[in-house]
């Protein structure tokens, strides 16, 4: 597929951020009552039998294509005060469902995300839903046409589907798409030369504190990128004059030179809440529900997943709930 007319250049995407010259802060925090809490949720469960896992769930090892654990998922997080999932398509750019030969794994990360507009649809009590798409490992994507494709496919399937829309997270008017570049980002001098006016496109990158041409020495995202994790205190981007996003971990990853604190009974999360708090973003991105893997949690203890689990039982549940509350200025 070739380019298409809204393919911009780099330029004028970086202009949704500041130019460095006007990066210093402080920023004025988003009104408590304008905040919006997101949470990375994970769909690739596609088997009872896990392995290479951390831990075991409250609700033992599921598929997330169980209707069963949808809801159940649906009404914690609501009741916690989640705002919308944000759920991880980065990695299937050149996927098409129908299509694509000998991705099971694919088709059970973006059939379960039809479970859960379908569930969520009846619910209640549920939170709202984002798509992440991405292009990690292929940055020609952003010009030969795969992107866009993929943003098509979120658009046509859940956007343009009438009982779906309510459902969809939007942000400036636009269904909030973020675009996941890789790690560390190919493009470390601006933003990829891409939008789709469909939606409010927002890119991340990971570990924005470990890519200094991407940030401030204040810990400012100089280009607007998202962080998807930071190691130490984190990074924020700003948009219009006022923080716009930041990450919140219960425990960051492990690098070499760069040591973990693990969870420490729920402190690690208290204190990246607390730096939410003094400085106010629109939106808290919250890594992560539930993706259990070992790769990027090798233990119970320097792990990040929130849902309730044999380990911790329900206490990073009812953290989220009590760190959601203050965030938003309400009583706990």
């Amino acid at each position: 597929m070739p380019p298409l007319p809204w393919i911009i250049s780099g330029l004028a995407t970086a202009a949704l951020a500041f130019g460095a010259e006007r990066l210093a802060p402080p920023f004025p925090p988003v009104p408590e009552a304008e905040r919006l809490v997101g949470i990375a949720y994970t769909t690739w469960h596609r088997s009872t039998q896990w392995t290479g896992v951390w831990g075991t769930p409250e609700l033992g090892d599921y598929v997330s294509t169980d209707r069963a654990i949808i809801r159940q998922h649906g009404e914690w997080l609501a009741d916690a005060g989640v705002d919308f999932i944000w759920i991880d398509w980065s990695n299937n750019l050149d996927y098409v469902p129908g299509v694509t030969q000998n991705r099971p794994d694919f088709d059970t990360i973006e059939g379960a995300t039809h479970a859960i507009f379908e569930e969520y649809a009846g619910m209640q009590r549920r939170p709202r839903i984002s798509i992440f798409i991405g292009c990690p490992g292929a940055p020609e994507a952003v010009t030969d046409g795969r992107l866009t494709r993929k943003a098509s496919q979120v658009y046509d399937e859940f956007v343009a589907e009438p009982r779906f829309r309510p459902l969809v997270q939007d942000y400036l008017g636009k269904p909030l798409l973020v675009v996941y570049v890789n790690t560390p980002s190919p493009w470390q001098k601006g933003l990829p030369a891409w939008d789709d006016p469909r939606f409010t496109v927002r890119f991340m990158t990971g570990f924005i504190t470990e890519q200094p041409s991407l940030r401030t020495d204040d810990l400012v995202s100089r280009y607007g990128y998202w962080s998807w994790e930071d190691r130490g205190k984190q990074t924020y981007s700003v948009y219009d004059g006022r923080p716009e996003a930041m990450t919140i971990v219960a425990c960051w990853r492990p690098d070499p030179g760069i040591p973990t604190p693990g969870r420490r009974g729920g402190e690690t999360f208290r204190q990246e809440w607390a730096r939410a708090r003094e400085i106010g973003p629109r939106f808290a991105l919250v890594v992560s529900w539930n993706e259990w893997v070992l790769s990027e949690q090798p233990s119970a203890e320097v792990s990040k997943d929130l849902e309730p689990s044999v380990e911790h039982g329900r206490l990073y549940l009812d953290l989220l709930t009590q760190e959601i509350a203050r965030f938003k200025g309400r009583a706990v």
